[in-house]
């Protein structure tokens, strides 16, 4: 079971402690408990998920069973890094080419490890090749989000678990003398109780700021033309890992990268609302069709994201219309379902209909009716609404003789499921408009997960993955990419931190004396000039603020290089404290640190 954090911190400490529950943080968690990892996940919500259950088109992976309209090519790393790279407006190379050479097999681990369903596939805009992969039961991000989840909560009977739920971090903390991050200080939500976790690592999977209206908005700081903008994003999305991130040194980048995703609905029940229902891109994908209000297309729905938004907001026009006929509906099955059922989409028999929505859409207010819609609809103009009528009639006639000729005048290749009938039954019909969706800037990070400074050094003990960090994406993020840099990126951070588990383990064995020792030692002497007789341990001194926690600070660099050492293996213990691996050293502190804050709070 899900609890809330208690005020004093466990003197356990987990090997990891990761916030936010998205797809990045679960899948970290999941490579880290396979492990047989100790892990703390903290989210500021009180449900999983985060954005990452919105997410509904799919998620790419190069697929090489994929080929060109003629045939004369297949997809392949190299493509994808090459499609992505292009949208990104940066190299193939680096983070995109990692996260393209990495996406085969971690859409695979889906799959094999917590039994995703990724069958279905399709090509999104700025894609040569099919490759987005979805499930046939839904849109992907629930399905996947619930699946890693069930996985991950497994493990909370096992004792390796802990999940705390409804608790807001507000501080990274980190060790004085060496900077190294060594827990999060958070308020539980429910009761406004503050408390402290400590762990080995700390990895942030706490997502972007598209949603950031808060008195320190990264968005109204990086971006305030775009303030205005409706988002996709849930009321978490305020960059609070960010935030923490930099307040202790991390770098950032592309802070002012912001994507506006070209299709988010309108509902007619609250057409003013700040946050729109995302239309997914696979409703282009399976050759739907956009038109201004006046009948027309403007663009190829098949671009990358950032260009279909500019030849929206070159129109003029406030909104526009998403169209699919029924096999396009057909092939999109459980999304369109989901979108009529909440009142998004609308049924309609032909364009004569088509024409008479519009125009009445034109029209409409908040909160009408369906009935009192249609009532609307049927009482426009007979002769405006033929006139409309005749212009739709003309594009799609238009758009199936390009679909025949394999090009349009918009430069546009694919024509999913052409040609579109005016006159027959059904069509499917959406109110759409941009809207703010993912953030591509955020911290640095090298191409193992660590927390970078902006002159490239590490942040000890600071990891981070998915929208929280930027580099990946550049300039436009092409859709299908966030859920496979969260499981790409995810997945390097918790195999990282999976493999520094046996050294950390192996240090156990000098720590577990401490305590026993404890009663009968000399006493620890407090490294600050003071001397304590070796009567026995000092009474636990209140911890700093941040916590002056490192075994080095009670009892001096010296002593804890030496101690370290001892517990080295043969060649290390030849060579004497001097020198005893840093690495050591640090778990050796790590492991110290649990012992004096398990004395401090008992």
């Amino acid at each position: 079971m899900a609890e809330a954090g208690a005020g004093r911190a466990s003197s356990a400490i987990p090997d990891a402690l990761i916030l936010g529950s998205g797809c990045a943080g679960l899948c970290t968690a999941l490579r880290l408990l396979d492990a047989g990892a100790h892990v703390v996940l903290m989210d500021k919500e009180k449900r999983t998920g985060g954005n990452s259950v919105k997410a509904s088109s799919g998620i790419n992976a190069y697929n090489t069973s994929a080929a060109s309209a003629d045939g004369s090519a297949h997809d392949s790393v190299e493509a994808f890094a090459q499609d992505t790279a292009k949208s990104a407006k940066r190299n193939p190379e680096g983070l995109i080419g990692i996260l393209a050479e990495s996406s085969g097999a971690a859409i695979e681990w889906l799959k094999e490890r917590a039994a995703v369903d990724l069958s279905k596939v399709s090509q999104l805009g700025g894609h040569s090749f099919a490759r987005t992969h979805r499930p046939a039961s839904g849109p992907v991000g629930a399905e996947l989000t619930y699946s890693l989840l069930r996985e991950v909560k497994k493990f909370e009977a096992k004792g390796q678990l802990k999940l705390m739920l409804g608790c807001c971090a507000k501080r990274l903390v980190t060790e004085p003398d060496t900077g190294r991050v060594a827990g999060v200080s958070y308020v539980d939500t429910s009761t406004n109780q503050e408390g402290f976790v400590a762990a080995h690592d700390t990895v942030l999977a706490t997502g972007g700021f598209a949603n950031d209206r808060t008195n320190t908005s990264l968005l109204s700081k990086h971006r305030p033309d775009l303030v205005h903008f409706p988002t996709t994003n849930g009321p978490w999305a305020t960059g609070d890992g960010m935030k923490m991130a930099m307040a202790i040194g991390a770098g950032s980048i592309d802070m002012d990268k912001v994507q506006i995703h070209p299709t988010g609905f309108l509902d007619p029940a609250d057409l003013a609302a700040p946050a729109k229902t995302l239309c997914g891109e696979m409703m282009r994908g399976v050759g739907g069709v956009l038109l201004r209000p006046d009948g027309a297309r403007f663009v190829n729905e098949l671009l990358p994201r950032d260009q279909v938004v500019a030849a929206e907001l070159e129109s003029g026009s406030s909104e526009f219309v998403l169209l699919l006929n029924q096999p396009m509906a057909a092939e999109a099955g459980k999304h369109i379902e989901h979108y009529l059922r909440k009142d998004l989409m609308v049924t309609l028999d032909g364009t004569h209909s088509l024409a008479r929505w519009m125009l009445a859409n034109a029209e409409g207010a908040d909160g009408e009716t369906a009935e009192q819609a249609a009532a609307r609809a049927a009482a426009v103009d007979a002769g405006t609404a033929l006139a409309l009528e005749a212009t739709i009639n003309a594009t799609l006639a238009a758009y199936n003789a390009a679909a025949e000729a394999g090009v349009d005048a918009f430069g546009k290749t694919a024509f999913r499921h052409a040609p579109i009938s005016p006159e027959e039954p059904p069509l499917y019909a959406g109110r759409i408009v941009p809207v703010l969706h993912y953030t591509m800037g955020g911290i640095r990070m090298g191409a193992d997960g660590a927390v970078l400074r902006d002159d490239g050094s590490v942040i000890p003990g600071l990891h981070a993955a998915g929208e929280v960090t930027g580099g990946v994406h550049g300039n436009n993020r092409l859709g299908g990419n966030s859920l496979l840099d969260c499981t790409v990126f995810g997945s390097i951070v918790g195999n990282k931190l999976a493999a520094e588990i046996p050294r950390r383990r192996a240090a156990a064995a000098l720590v577990a004396g401490l305590g026993a020792e404890e009663e009968g030692s000399a006493g620890l002497t407090r490294n600050r000039g003071a001397t304590s007789p070796a009567s026995g341990p000092p009474h636990a001194p209140p911890l700093p603020n941040p916590p002056e926690s490192s075994y080095s600070y009670y009892c001096g660099e010296s002593q804890a290089r030496t101690s370290a050492s001892e517990a080295a293996p043969a060649p290390v213990l030849a060579a004497g404290p001097s020198h005893c691996p840093d690495a050591l050293l640090e778990i050796f502190r790590k492991s110290c640190w649990a012992a004096l804050h398990a004395h401090h709070v008992a």
